[in-house]
């Protein structure tokens, strides 16, 4: 499979901008069509205060909010248009997660932004969270802040041999059979996802998969039993000097409220580059 439908979510937030530099390299990348959705929420009115409150006045933000959107979203489509790139994009009311959700049945990758607590203007808090779980296709989380290249090329692949980690390697073939350099940062395997781990061949098995794809890499594992996983993880890409790293999400969607895996949920907001992650 190939990358040719890239989901981005946009907003008001000074990370966005970020967001599209990687978007628009993804696209000229992979030839891919790049539709942007601007999704404005719907105006809820606490139920204590509902009487007080008409409806042409709720009518009335909402309309500037979708004005505001509108002008910012001319602004993205400039730039897509100096950058060389076709995108679609569309302000649309409703509620953030059902509508992306929805999109991702129709997209193959989608784009994401990291959180930014300090700026109000950020809509990506919970998202990634959501959409991994709920969501139809994987996942790139770019960092609000700091000069990134275009990712892809030298790419940090995490793996314990759970479902998760292979389901992320597939997803993320195009990435990878691409990449001028593979790092594998190995754990050991998750006991919990199959009874017969230990005695698996998992590192050869790998690396036979990888090169079967014509993918060459150079293993590498966690040395210090005093670092955490996520420390490792960043300083591995450090080292390497990775402009992505890939993944795959741990956790539970049985409630609304999901659980993410200790080291999903750090990666989440911190990791330096591009972040790919399916589950």
């Amino acid at each position: 499979m190939e990358f040719k439908n890239i989901l981005i979510h946009l907003d008001h937030s000074s990370g966005c901008q970020n967001r599209l530099t990687i978007a628009f390299e993804l696209a000229r990348k992979f030839d891919a069509k790049l539709t942007g959705l601007f999704i404005v929420p719907d105006y809820v009115v606490p139920s204590y205060v509902e009487a007080q409150i008409s409806v042409d006045l709720i009518t009335d933000v909402t309309e500037k909010a979708v004005a505001k959107a509108r002008d910012k979203l001319a602004g993205y489509q400039k730039l897509a248009d100096d950058a060389g790139v076709t995108m679609e994009a569309h302000v649309v009311e409703g509620q953030v997660i059902p509508i992306l959700r929805e999109h991702t049945k129709y997209s193959d990758l989608l784009l994401l932004g990291q959180d930014q607590p300090e700026d109000p203007d950020n809509s990506s808090y919970g998202l990634a969270d959501a959409l991994l779980f709920e969501g139809a296709c994987a996942c790139v989380v770019v960092p609000h802040s700091g000069k990134l290249e275009a990712p892809g090329k030298r790419v940090l692949l995490t793996w314990n041999a759970s479902r998760e980690s292979a389901r992320a390697l597939r997803e993320a073939m195009p990435f990878l059979t691409r990449a001028e350099t593979v790092v594998v940062l190995s754990s050991e395997p998750d006991d919990g996802d199959s009874q017969t781990a230990r005695g698996h061949p998992h590192a050869r098995e790998l690396d036979r998969l990888l090169k079967s794809h014509g993918i060459e890499s150079v293993s590498s594992g966690i040395s210090d039993p005093d670092i955490s996983t996520t420390d490792a993880i960043i300083g591995q890409a450090a080292d390497m000097n990775a402009d992505m790293i890939i993944m795959g999400a741990y956790g539970h969607a049985r409630l609304r409220e999901i659980i993410l895996g200790g080291v999903t949920r750090d990666l989440l907001k911190q990791s330096p580059v591009p972040l790919f992650l399916a589950h």
